[in-house]
């Protein structure tokens, strides 16, 4: 995933981890920046399946 906010990559994994201290419960469906805190909606799957598409082609 890419950082709306700085522009930097990271893997949702990456934001999972950075993201545990949330007091919703059940999770909040969004994802959080490990970088910089900025919070943004989750990837949605199709996007997810076009970008992994486009990175094996290269």
């Amino acid at each position: 995933m890419k950082c709306d906010f700085c522009g930097r990559w990271f893997s949702e994994d990456e934001a999972r981890k950075e993201c545990r201290g949330c007091a919703v419960f059940g999770g909040c469906k969004n994802v959080k920046c490990p970088y910089c805190g900025y919070e943004m909606p989750r990837e949605a799957g199709w996007v997810r399946w076009l970008r992994t598409r486009k990175e094996k082609r290269s």
